[in-house]
């Protein structure tokens, strides 16, 4: 099986977040002018591991995936056995809830942690306008160029772009994302992308760690311990490919509490769960397995929003 065929479209210090571009964010600047609110971070969870990520007037999409019922999205299935000479037999996947929906000319900017179809589907692909602009792996560059999208900002692992905002800014890192703790099977994955997100205005600052699908290896770590503790840790979960001939190639509750530790028990505020059948454990076993004495979980239901201030 070739690297990147596994899935359809493939995977594609902030103590140095020294900004290599800016993305001028010009929205409200014929608006009255008014005294900022208070700094607030609003993420609102849209299923699999679509967010809306909103500050100070700048809204950011991630990962979309819009389709609904039984044919959600056309991908192979990691969780079926098949020979990894020749890779999984593509087919319709479901999903298991009503999508919430998004104006997405709303949106500033989209986040792409990687290319395959549970993180972008083929309804997403076909509503998103294409020049929307879009943070990338370098690795998918190319496959989202053949869909038709234009304004693409390639971002390479330990590279870091900054978003000036009406009141502040916005600085994200690209964090390695290894697919699997088995690095040839992460080889075969492709290579996806973690970020690093700091919002700052004023004195206000809030360090958010998204992992994409990622397991916290060496690699990994080293590249967060340079920058240093996140407030919000937000991992993909669901213990996808578990029943599969790759093994796990998305953490489970296990996996996500381990890594929280050795970031200082952040709050952890998971996606990639439940969405879809693809995802085989459910949110329930991270709550099961939390210690309350410092485990501090912000489970929260598709389609809701939470503040962080």
């Amino acid at each position: 099986m070739k690297r990147r065929d596994f899935m359809l479209s493939g995977l594609g210090g902030l103590g140095g977040i020294a900004a290599a571009a800016t993305i001028a964010h010009t929205a409200g600047a014929n608006t009255p002018s008014r005294a900022p609110a208070a700094p607030r971070l609003a993420i609102s969870w849209l299923g699999g591991a679509t967010m809306l990520i909103k500050f100070d007037d700048f809204t950011i999409l991630t990962d979309p995936t819009f389709g609904e019922g039984k044919e959600a999205y056309f991908m192979p299935d990691p969780n079926a056995m098949f020979d990894l000479k020749t890779g999984p037999t593509p087919r319709f996947h479901a999903r298991n809830t009503p999508f919430p929906g998004v104006d997405v000319s709303s949106i500033d900017l989209m986040m792409l942690s990687h290319l395959h179809e549970d993180h972008f589907d083929q309804k997403a692909e076909a509503t998103i306008p294409k020049t929307l602009s879009t943070i990338l792996p370098p690795a998918d560059a190319d496959k989202l160029g053949t869909k038709g999208f234009t304004n693409q900002i390639p971002l390479d692992w330990g590279v870091s772009k900054t978003i000036a905002t009406d009141n502040g800014k916005i600085s994200i890192r690209a964090i390695p994302a290894h697919h699997s703790a088995n690095p040839q099977v992460s080889a075969m994955l492709g290579k996806g992308n973690g970020y690093w997100l700091r919002f700052e205005s004023g004195n206000w600052k809030k360090d958010v760690y998204w992992t994409g699908d990622t397991f916290a290896t060496e690699e990994v770590l080293a590249s967060i311990r340079r920058i240093g503790q996140p407030d919000i840790l937000i991992p993909h979960m669901g213990a996808v490919g578990a029943t599969g001939p790759l093994g796990l190639i998305s953490m489970g509750a296990k996996e996500v509490l381990e890594l929280a530790g050795l970031l200082g028990n952040p709050n952890v505020l998971p996606i990639h769960h439940s969405t879809f059948p693809l995802y085989l454990e459910p949110a329930s076993h991270l709550i099961a397995q939390a210690d309350v004495a410092h485990d501090r979980i912000d489970l929260i239901a598709e389609g809701s929003t939470i503040e962080y201030i």
